[in-house]
Order: structure tokens, then sequence, then C-alpha cells
């Protein structure tokens, strides 16, 4: 039976997909959505349905339904770049019809997007900004909740989690008393996932803020309203992470363990690449408290892994770089020491470039802006209250040095480091790991070049780099070669100069044990130098600018920082 509904079905979609135009008209759009409403998101075989819905709307110059094909053309499809395209069309149709709820409505949904499936944190930003300046005088408080919700999202990955709580808990306040029986149930359904995700994310800044007590009862209370967890798996999900690592962080590492698990699996289920990263960083973390080494390293480069695949990190998952460094530096594996050191640089990075520059767009474009709405409020008041004339200059003074105060607060890492970093993978991981180049030229015998491709990787190996007062002759006659020899191997295998070749070597040499011992943050930039080869504390200074984005004093209080932090 079941076998003949499948050829019916089938027989029934290729009938559909070859309709004529007078055919489709007369099909209702109920009955098109009808026919894909029930696959799950991303799957791209509704799209043959979505397709007849919006070609339907086009033919009939129907504005309004072309918006709702191009939204559930963007839940369907699987395609990324697909999805961006049906929300540029969304806004285009959006202003056409004027209504500012609509085109706030298509930004949001840009902006939901560029951060979650894209991972491109600006443009997002760019897009919830844009939504909260159509929707500021919306009626519609569902759709402004749904843009702070977001807006939140934001200020949380910056890591200002007093501010994103308060836009939690006002998220969870507005869709707490919305989830009644007697709405519709797509409508309850939303009401319910906005209050589900609130107060997961409130839990994870009372978590970030060390507010423990507070973050255990929203996780209890998520798991006991959950009742029924097939509407809402993913919010299971996330709560089941919320409650290994509250276990976790307990020292109960066995219950613990079977939280994360279940999270693991729901999470890899539904796709949710950035949650599940943290899944492995904690399950990582769990295994090597266990004392099991091995699965611990499994996991922690699993977070490898997802974090070079989506261009995804946090201060939270970044820190299982401290893990592999340390297992690496027991071991004695000097390439891998350095390459997840090169990744702790990286994600660091990339996080404190990419939180300068978010953190300045949402205080100048929104918290400024919410300032000024309040002042303008202010000083419709004075009319009717003088005491407001001595308060309004001194609140908005307090609130202005407050914004300021936490813009300076941003440890700035300018974004030539990544591409500093980036520009010397390529020819430092050769070194490192002793992968094979590819030739550009044969004006030495492969056996040469081999040679001193060996030579440079035991040079290495044996650090022979931090001799100071080294010249190219002078290696290449320690090589048993000419220094036209090592220079070509150098230039042309390697992409590099012998002195670029000696100053990375050096500064990542020095940087490692900056990550990894403590000891030497209490050294002198003049005694670092000496350490890594270098006997002029500018030059050394120079180079680890150069290279890192930062100079090494300030490296060094950020770093001293960090671990009192921690």
């Amino acid at each position: 039976m079941h076998y003949h509904l499948k050829i019916s079905l089938l027989i029934f979609i290729l009938f559909f997909f070859f309709l004529n135009a007078q055919e489709l008209q007369s099909l209702s759009y109920k009955t098109i959505s009808d026919l894909y409403e029930n696959y799950p998101e991303n799957d791209s075989r509704a799209m043959v349905f979505v397709n007849k819905y919006i070609e339907k709307a086009k033919k009939e110059n129907n504005w309004k339904k072309q918006i709702i094909g191009y939204e559930d053309a963007i839940y369907y499809t699987e395609d990324i770049d697909r999805k961006l395209s049906y929300a540029d069309s969304a806004i285009v149709m959006a202003f056409k019809s004027s209504d500012r709820d609509i085109i706030s409505r298509a930004h949001l949904g840009k902006g939901i997007i560029y951060y979650y499936n894209k991972r491109q944190y600006k443009y997002a930003l760019e897009q919830y900004l844009k939504a909260y300046q159509f929707s500021r005088d919306s009626s519609n408080d569902y759709l402004k909740n749904k843009i702070d919700y977001h807006l939140g999202m934001v200020k949380s990955y910056l890591g200002y989690y007093e501010a994103a709580a308060v836009h939690f808990r006002n998220t969870t306040k507005y869709f707490e008393e919305h989830m009644k029986e007697n709405l519709h149930p797509n409508i309850r359904l939303n009401n319910e996932a906005g209050y589900f995700n609130s107060i997961y994310r409130l839990s994870t800044c009372y978590e970030n803020l060390r507010l423990y007590n507070k973050e255990d009862s929203l996780i209890s209370i998520g798991l006991q309203k959950l009742k029924n967890i097939n509407e809402h798996l993913l919010e299971y999900g996330y709560f089941q992470k919320g409650k290994g690592v509250q276990l976790l962080r307990k020292g109960n590492t066995d219950e613990a363990l079977k939280h994360l698990e279940l999270s693991r699996d729901i999470l890899v289920n539904n796709q949710d690449y950035n949650s599940l990263t943290a899944v492995y960083f904690y399950l990582g973390k769990l295994y090597w408290l266990k004392g099991n080494r091995a699965e611990s390293l499994v996991y922690l480069n699993k977070v490898d892994s997802m974090i070079n695949k989506v261009q995804f990190t946090t201060p939270e998952i970044r820190s299982s770089y401290k893990y592999l460094i340390t297992d690496a530096t027991e071991n004695g594996s000097l390439g891998k020491r350095l390459y997840y050191s090169d990744q702790f640089l990286l994600t660091n990075s990339t996080l404190n470039v990419d939180f300068a520059m978010l953190s300045s767009k949402i205080h100048e474009e929104y918290d400024t802006e919410r300032l000024l709405e309040e002042k303008q409020l202010w000083e419709n008041k004075l009319h009717n209250d003088f005491y407001f004339l001595i308060a309004t200059p001194v609140v908005i003074f307090l609130l202005f040095f407050l914004v300021i105060r936490l813009r300076n607060r941003e440890n700035k890492f300018p974004g030539k480091f990544i591409k500093l970093l980036k520009k010397f993978r390529k020819y430092y991981y050769f070194l490192i790991a002793n992968k094979k180049t590819s030739e550009k030229k044969k004006t030495h015998s492969p056996e040469i070049i081999g040679d001193i491709k060996e030579k440079l990787k035991k040079f290495e190996e044996d650090r022979r780099f931090l001799d100071k007062n080294l010249t190219l002759p002078m290696v290449a006659k320690m090589f048993g070669r000419t220094h036209s020899q090592l220079s070509y191997v150098l230039n042309e295998h390697l992409n590099v100069s012998f002195t670029q070749y000696l100053k990375v070597l050096r500064i990542k040499y020095i940087t490692a044990l900056l990550l990894e011992n403590d000891l030497y943050l209490k050294y002198k930039v003049e005694n670092l130098a000496q350490e890594c080869g270098m006997s002029s504390r500018q030059l050394f200074s120079t180079h680890f600018f150069e290279i890192n984005g930062i100079r090494p004093i300030d490296f060094i209080k950020n770093r001293m920082k960090e671990i009192d932090e921690n």
C-alpha cells in the first residue's frame, strides 16, 4: 500500500510540474502550499512546489504572495547563496508594499541568513539595524521582540552579557505572555520557540556572568516546560547542552556525558554547527578531566575541524586550543604545537577584529540612537517637570560615558594579523609537516632540492633558528650547500626570503612560549628577543608586531588579563 502511495505521489508531482500557466492559475495558493508545507527545513525537494507558488504570484502580480513564496524558498532551499537571493527578492517586493513592518521583516530575514548560515556578522548586524529602523513605530510587538532577540544575540556574541541579558529578559517576558493554547498552532509554536530560545540565551548570559544559580534555574525551567519535545527538538538540544555544561561544572562527569551526547545527536541532525562545535568542546573537556586523553583529542580536533569548515569561533570554543597545545607540548610534537598555537592566535585575532568592528557599529547605530530617543523623550517632558531640567544633562552624559567605556574596553587586534597568518601558512606548514609543494623551476636537481628540504626540517626541529647572527651563507654552509641553492629552495619552493623565514620561525616560537608557559610573561622584552635569537629589542618588537599585529608588551598584558579572568 505504501509503495502505491509513493507511485501515486510521484505521478501527481510530475503532472503538477508540467501544468501550463492557465491550469496553474486555477489552483489556489493553499493547494500549492499544502504540497510542500510538511517538508523539513533545507529540503530542496519542496522547491518544485515553492517555485510554482512564486510563478503563480508573479503571473498575478500579487506582491504579498510573492513575499510569502520567497520566504518559503529561503526556508526550503539548501543553497545558502540562493537563500540570500530569495531574501533580496523579498526585500524588493516589501518596498513595493510601502509597509514598514513588511520591509522590517524582510531585512530581519536576510540578517538571519547572514548570522546563522553565512556567519558574516557584520552584514547580519547591518540587516538587523535596518529591521530595527523600520520597526521603531510599529505596533507589531511580535516583530519588535524578534528583532530585539537577534540584537541580543549579537551583543551576546560580542561578550556584552549584561546588555544581552536585558534583551533576552524582555523577549522572555513577551513570548511567555503570548503562549496561549487558543492561538493558531503556528503562532503558538512561534511564541513557544521565542520563549524557549530566549530563556536558553539568557541562561548562557548568566553562565558567562557566573550567576550560576540563575543559569541552573532557567535550564530546569526549560526542561520542565518543554512538554512536546518533537515540536521543539532543537531547543531541547540546547537545554540538554546547558544541563551537560552545568553538571560538568559541578564535577558530575558521568551524568554530564549523557546530556552532552544527547545534545550532540540532536544538533547533528539539525545541522546547527555553531552549537554543535561548542558541544564538541565540552565533550573534549569532559574526557580530558576523566583522564581519557585519546577520546578528548578526538573531540578537540573536531572543534578545530569545525572552526576551519564553518569559519566560526567564540571565546568559549577557542579554549580547545589550550588543551591541544598542552597535549602537543607534553608529547614533544613541535609541528602540532606550533599549528595549534597559530590556530589559537588566528581565532583570537578574528574574534578581536570582529568584535571591535561589530561593537563599534552596534553602539553607534543602535545604542547611541536609543540614547538619543530617550534624550528626546526627556526633553519633551521638560515642559511638565522642572526637575528634568537638572537630571537630563547629567544622565545623558553618564549614558554616553558608559557607551564610550564599552567601546574602549575592546582589545583590538589589527585585521592585518589575519592576512599575515594566512599568507604565512602558505609556506609555514610545509616546514612543520614536511608537505610537498609544487616546483616552479628546475634549475637545481630534485636530489639537491630534496636534501635541502630535509635539512631545513632538521634545522627547525633542532631549533637552530634560535642561534644569533645567522646569515644565508652561514646556514648554507651548515647544510653543505651553496647559498644560491638554499636561496633558490626558500624563494621558489617556500615563497619566502631567508630573512622572512628566520623572522617567522623566531616569532612563532616565542609566541608559542608566551601562550604555553606563564613564566615567559614575566620576561622583559629584551630578554624575549634574546630567547628567540634576536639581539635587538626594537627589531624584535617590530617583527612581533608585523606577524602578530600587536606589540609584545600589549600581547603580554592581554594574555595576563585573560589568565586572571579564567
